[in-house]
């Protein structure tokens, strides 16, 4: 456990704060659509944004964090199972959102792993020490890591496919304004790679 704020878990909060926006970005798509005659952003957007230094427990600074990677993975997960979680036109819909929400980052990078880097930034894939990426190859054009675990799938319910079909659109967004593109040659490896030309 750390004992001081350090910029590790800055990183960290950022990436859980990215999520949040998605959620909201999703939760706005599916409002404008009708799918619910709830409040969605009520029950599933998170209300506290403020900045980590004014909002964490510093007795207890990595529990926290994984309290509200919880929280958030368990919301995302809900929302989704929710409003999409059996149809396929809405889960569509979910996708194209995800994907521009990815787009509206206009990540740029000159490298495969330096697009990598960006996207980890971004993505959450549960605490640093989880060490869920790992990666097995590494050149400028290409870069190539195993998923070491499945630390999302949890959360939704045996619908973990979701997760991830959600996930493809969002890196595919995050990625359309650089040379590459990220591909699965197998369940749990991933390569990010140069675009055809």
């Amino acid at each position: 456990m750390s004992a001081f704020l350090g910029p590790i878990h800055f990183w960290l909060y950022n990436k859980i704060q990215f999520q949040e926006s998605l959620i909201d970005e999703l939760v706005r798509v599916a409002t404008a659509q009708g799918w619910s005659d709830e409040d969605l952003a009520d029950k599933y957007c998170s209300k506290d944004r403020r900045k980590l230094d004014e909002v964490i427990d510093e007795a207890n600074i990595h529990g926290w964090l994984q309290s509200r990677i919880h929280d958030a993975e368990g919301r995302y997960a809900a929302f989704v199972l929710a409003v999409a979680g059996n149809d396929d036109a809405r889960l569509e819909a979910l996708k194209k959102a995800a994907y521009d929400f990815g787009a509206s980052q206009h990540l740029s990078a000159a490298t495969a792993p330096e697009a990598f880097h960006r996207l980890d930034d971004l993505l959450l894939d549960g605490m640093p020490c989880d060490q869920v990426n790992r990666v097995r190859e590494s050149d400028d054009n290409r870069i190539a890591w195993d998923r070491t675990m499945d630390l999302h799938s949890e959360f939704w319910q045996g619908r973990g496919d979701l997760y991830y079909a959600l996930r493809q659109s969002l890196v595919e967004g995050i990625l359309a304004g650089t040379d590459y593109t990220m591909v699965s040659p197998a369940d749990g490896q991933y390569e990010i790679v140069k675009k055809a030309a």
